[in-house]
């Protein structure tokens, strides 16, 4: 099976050429077009980069924003991408977008609107048949599968995005605003092969992905609807990479929740942001919600750049944050139906994560030579539907030590995952730990060049032992992996202030549980992803 594999890795390899070949040459076009004499305004050719800091001339005007944007970075909410360029007070520069605001009203009366989010056009290509277009939580096909020794090729744009962030005139000292925001990821009936790759490709189904009033005020801040989790304080930490919708074994959950938040010294060198939310549970049978708080603290006067995903780049302080989850699961007991019990368990979760600017920036569009790590250590038990993991991990078959037929089946009331069965029926929550390691570059002139690289893994201590006692079938060994490991290098290059281009290279592995028809016990397959991309941001 390795030939086959190896061979499949120079097809991956090549996507990944032509697709930088049409970047340079697109790129060159762009520019040829160009008058030599007669720079377009806002180029890097119409003003040169000053040689120094101190050479520099006086800031213009910032360009006019809504005051207080309902979406606000420094909290863990998703930053409009209109709104990004100017995130950090920057000034007027080649990179500044002005945000497609409209309002009605005059001065303390007047309520906005603004229109933001981007087209993607993503090209993909991949040793194995493993992933969709999103590699999200999936498992690497076996190497003793046709799926794990063929490639696959797909075209999409289901990650654009469209979003609208409301904001009205304060009333008795309270700010309210609001964000709609959806993507084209959507809970379709299936994937291929059991519909149609034209429907799945060209007909994606609309989503909600942030749907959130928000209420300011000088004693606290109130969250109330779906957006990102406190847990992990997403996604201020997230990494720079063309991989959409999170990469493997990071955080990445959002949820419908009520969160009360309040920032310490927000005008001094060092500020503390708290906040507490409870938050839609894991288990809708639970009865109980999850809980989940944070703090962070943030040197304020240590700023660097930071471009969470693949757009809205933004100038953030240097920050380490630490956050928790609590949550129960009420579980049916592991018998035929009718269900006559339930079984209780506790999961829970910590996170610890950093953003530290090496080569600090002023603001956001300071991106001359700049710096950024980020990183984060997880650890937690049932909390994989917060991750993008999951080992692929269900519930084994139900003894039949009668010889029924059909056989009883169990149907469990909890996403696959997070807990299972021993061999007598005790419930147990499935424990894992993750790390990620992120550097974010932004080179120097006026290349306009950002690249970045990103390592994660994951891996469960309990889930060998639980599934070789609860499941001792081989289909169900064959199919659950307790470790997971993702590598991705990406050079994103801004052609004009709105559009931005990317490559990437990323590769995935996972270890299967040891099954004893393999000589070295140990499956670990790999994937290897070449991938060009297109966004236009407004």
């Amino acid at each position: 099976m390795t030939p086959m594999i190896d061979r499949s890795m120079p097809r991956a390899r090549g996507s990944l050429a032509i697709a930088a070949f049409a970047l340079l040459a697109n790129t060159a076009i762009a520019r040829a077009q160009q008058p030599s004499d007669s720079p377009s305004p806002g180029s890097p050719d119409a003003q040169p980069a000053p040689a120094s800091p101190e050479a520099a001339p006086a800031p213009a005007t910032p360009p006019s924003v809504p005051a207080a944007p309902p979406a606000d970075l420094s909290k863990g909410e998703p930053a409009p991408a209109a709104l990004a360029a100017t995130t950090g007070s920057a000034p007027t520069s080649w990179y500044t977008r002005a945000p497609l605001t409209v309002g009605v009203g005059e001065g303390a009366q007047r309520w906005t609107v603004t229109f933001f989010g981007f087209v993607e056009a993503d090209y993909i290509s991949d040793t194995t048949r493993s992933y969709n277009d999103a590699i999200g939580s999936a498992l690497v096909a076996r190497n003793d599968t046709y799926q794990g020794t063929v490639g696959r090729t797909q075209f999409s744009m289901r990650n654009t995005r469209l979003g609208l962030a409301f904001s009205a005139p304060a009333m008795g000292g309270i700010r309210s605003s609001a964000v709609l925001e959806g993507d084209f990821f959507g809970n379709q009936p299936a994937s291929p092969p059991n519909i149609s790759e034209s429907s799945y490709y060209d007909s994606p189904t609309f989503r909600i992905r942030h749907a959130y009033l928000k209420l300011q005020s000088d004693i606290v801040d109130v969250v109330a609807g779906q957006t990102y989790d406190v847990f992990g304080w997403q996604n201020y930490f997230f990494p720079c990479t063309a991989e959409f919708l999170g990469l493997p074994n990071m955080v990445f959950s959002r949820d419908p929740q009520l969160r009360i938040s309040k920032t310490l010294g927000a005008d001094g060198p060092v500020s503390v942001d708290i906040a507490v939310a409870a938050v839609r549970p894991g288990q809708r049978d639970s009865q109980i919600p999850d809980g989940e708080g944070g703090l962070r603290l943030s040197v304020n006067g240590w700023k660097g750049i930071t471009t969470p995903g693949n757009v809205g780049t933004v100038a953030m302080p240097l920050s380490i944050g630490v956050s928790g989850l609590v949550r129960q699961f009420k579980v049916d007991a592991f018998t035929p139906p009718p269900t006559q019990t339930s079984n209780r368990v506790m999961g829970w979760g910590f996170s610890v994560d950093a953003l530290i600017p090496v080569i600090p920036a002023d603001n956001a569009n300071d991106r001359n030579n700049r710096l950024t790590l980020t990183g984060s250590f997880v650890m937690g038990t049932g909390i994989a539907d917060l991750m993008n993991t999951g080992g692929g991990a269900r519930f084994p078959t139900l003894p039949n030590p009668a010889q029924q037929n059909p056989p009883p089946v169990y149907t469990g009331d909890v996403d696959n995952g997070l807990v299972t069965f021993d061999t007598l029926g005790v419930l147990h929550t499935i424990n894992w730990y993750a790390f990620k390691a992120g550097l974010q570059y932004y080179l120097p002139g006026d290349t306009r060049l950002i690249f970045s690289a990103n390592y994660t893994q994951s891996h469960s201590n309990n889930m060998g032992k639980l599934f070789f006692a609860g499941g001792a079938e081989i289909e169900l060994l064959g199919t659950i992996a307790d470790t997971s490991r993702y590598a991705d290098a990406n050079l994103f290059f801004d052609l004009t202030p709105a559009v931005r281009l990317g490559l990437s290279g990323q590769y995935t592995e996972v270890e299967y549980l040891a099954q004893p028809q393999f000589a070295d016990g140990i499956q670990k397959p790999h994937n290897i992803r070449g991938m060009g991309q297109a966004v236009y941001v407004f």
